[in-house]
């Protein structure tokens, strides 16, 4: 085994391994893997960063959460830090909550059925891939055609040519000695 096929064989069971990772802790533990479009959370969090989230309802004042809120009649998920934890005039719990880059709270409350789950970590830059994802993958499928599509049309060119010579020459062949065998005088030697 040469030192190239050691390679692809760890980097492919390197990705089988984390492809299957993703998919367990996303279906059967309900982490979710969310890109950032926006820059309220810089430093820490940066647009293009990926964020893996789990499922938590033990919210506490500095802890970074993944909520949903719905503004103008559109559903939006935010990640942005719990500053304090209060209560309103039903006496219901609910988080004040702000971008680390921002100067304000955010002016919504956020109630913890509104909260998806914590932030577990940050990969920088994946997200950007993740994000284009569906895009590069109809690229490579695109591509993919084109290549089956050109060796297909290579391969039909490829057998037109050949029988068109073949039977030509093999024709050409049998009518030659046709016609030698009927030049020759019956009786007159051996063919």
């Amino acid at each position: 085994m040469t030192l190239r096929s050691k390679v692809l064989s760890l980097f492919s069971a390197f990705f089988l391994v984390v492809t299957l990772l993703v998919a367990v802790l996303h279906f059967s533990f309900g982490f979710q893997y969310v890109v950032v479009l926006t820059d309220s959370m810089k430093p820490n969090i940066n647009p293009g960063d990926l964020v893996v989230i789990y499922p938590s309802r033990d919210v506490h004042p500095g802890d970074v959460v993944l909520y949903r809120i719905e503004l103008g009649g559109t559903e939006y998920r935010i990640i942005h830090r719990v500053v304090a934890i209060r209560t309103d005039q039903e006496g219901r719990i609910y988080y004040v909550t702000k971008g680390d880059n921002r100067k304000y709270t955010d002016p919504w409350r956020v109630y913890p059925d509104q909260v998806v789950g914590k932030l577990l970590f940050v990969i920088p830059y994946v997200g950007r891939l993740y994000y284009y994802l569906p895009l590069i993958i109809t690229a490579l499928i695109l591509s993919l055609m084109a290549i089956i599509g050109y060796e297909l049309v290579k391969i039909l060119l490829e057998e037109e040519e050949k029988p068109s010579k073949g039977p030509a020459i093999v024709l050409r062949r049998s009518r030659d000695m046709y016609m030698l065998r009927r030049s020759r005088r019956p009786g007159r030697g051996r063919f």
